[in-house]
Parts: C-alpha cells; sequence; structure tokens
C-alpha cells in the first residue's frame, strides 16, 4: 500500500505543479523514503504513543535539547 500511495500520489501531483517549481529532487527523496519505509527490518519506532516517538526523535536528533519557537507554538 505504500509503494502505490506514494506513485499514485507522485503521479497525480506533478503535473499540477507550475513547471518553474517542479523539483526533480523531490521525487528521488520521495523513492528513497518509500524504498526506506518497506525495506527497514526494525520499525523507526519501538513503543506505541507519543513516548516512543519522542525517544525515537530524541535518538535521531541528539543535539537539540530544545523544541523551536515554531514547535513551541504548536
Amino acid at each position: 500500500m505504500i509503494i502505490h500511495a506514494a506513485g499514485h500520489g507522485a503521479v497525480l501531483t506533478w503535473p499540477s505543479v507550475p513547471e518553474d517549481r517542479r523539483d526533480p529532487a523531490l521525487l528521488t527523496s520521495l523513492r528513497e523514503s518509500m524504498v526506506a519505509a518497506v525495506t527497514d527490518q526494525e520499525p523507526a519506532v519501538r513503543s506505541a504513543g507519543p513516548a516512543g516517538v519522542a525517544r525515537t526523535l530524541r535518538a535521531a536528533l541528539p543535539d537539540r535539547t530544545t523544541l523551536s519557537a515554531s514547535e513551541q507554538r504548536s
């Protein structure tokens, strides 16, 4: 389903974006993200719920100790 959704979204969205705003790197990023999502052996978040997500995010961004101004407003 992930592969279908990524491909379908890209195919339908690309023509609707004005040519001067199309960035082929976006398609590459989409493909690489989709491949990583379906080929990873371990889930990115090991514990369900907000605490598990927070731990995963902290592990991925060890140098970050505070939220940005826009993150604090969310």
